[in-house]
């Protein structure tokens, strides 16, 4: 789905670059500025040192005067709000749910960010189709603009995307080779503390713990190489 995002009356020029970058990062790069309180923001050096590497957004991005014309192209609409002090008139889709929620629906999808100062209107979550949520703490409920559309690019990215390329699994160790690894402990324990040091119950508690470990066939090497006996152990004797 092609995704806009479409800021309201920004007021400060360092939101509006971070929310170019935030857009940037995760592949996003239709923005759309509603009245903006400072006309000359896109030349504005604040602008510019907060969106780093999202140049061509800035570049490219247009200005509205009106959410309707932003908004003209998107079959479907989101108004973000805190919801504080705020009775929803619309249904409220909570960020987590936000691609259970586009799932099936055709776009573009346009996501609406309010003003740093008031937020969304009445009137500007009028025209969306759904509010969109973030989960915050009932102590602090909003939240700084450029770090609200990155949450929310963050979140449209994810969507039907790979991970990226993960260290590969390193093998485990066989049955065996742990049986054997117990059996060295063992043996070395017996070497340090003597005869006393043995028994059933203590290989039980080294194969839980060297199970509940989950070391790797290569892990399992090294602790071997620790165990080998110091010169010192090896001429130590016992009665």
């Amino acid at each position: 789905m092609d995704f806009k995002i479409l800021l309201v009356k920004p007021r400060n020029p360092d939101n509006i670059g971070a929310s170019a970058r935030a857009m940037a990062n995760f592949g996003l790069e239709d923005l759309r500025v509603v009245a903006p309180d400072i006309a000359v923001w896109r030349e504005s050096v604040e602008t510019l040192r907060a969106a780093v590497g999202a140049g061509h957004i800035l570049h490219a991005a247009r200005v509205f005067d009106f959410i309707t014309e932003a908004a003209a192209d998107c079959r479907v609409l989101l108004g973000t709000s805190s919801l504080h002090r705020l009775t929803p008139e619309r249904d409220v889709i909570s960020l987590p749910d936000l691609n259970k929620y586009l799932a099936g629906r055709e776009g573009p999808a346009g996501i609406l960010f309010g003003s740093e100062k008031t937020g969304l209107t009445k009137d500007d979550l009028s025209h969306c189709h759904a509010i969109l949520n973030i989960p915050t703490g009932e102590k602090q409920p909003s939240m700084n603009l450029g770090q609200s559309v990155a949450l929310v690019c963050y979140e449209l990215a994810a969507a039907g995307k790979a991970p990226r390329r993960q260290r590969p699994v390193a093998p485990s160790p066989c049955v065996q080779e742990t049986e054997r690894m117990v059996s060295q402990i063992c043996v070395r324990l017996r070497e340090i503390y003597g005869p006393a040091w043995n028994g059933a119950g203590r290989a039980r508690e080294i194969r839980r713990s060297l199970l509940d470990a989950r070391l790797t066939k290569g892990a399992m090497n090294t602790l071997k190489a620790l165990l080998r006996p110091s010169d010192a152990a090896s001429k130590r004797t016992y009665p």
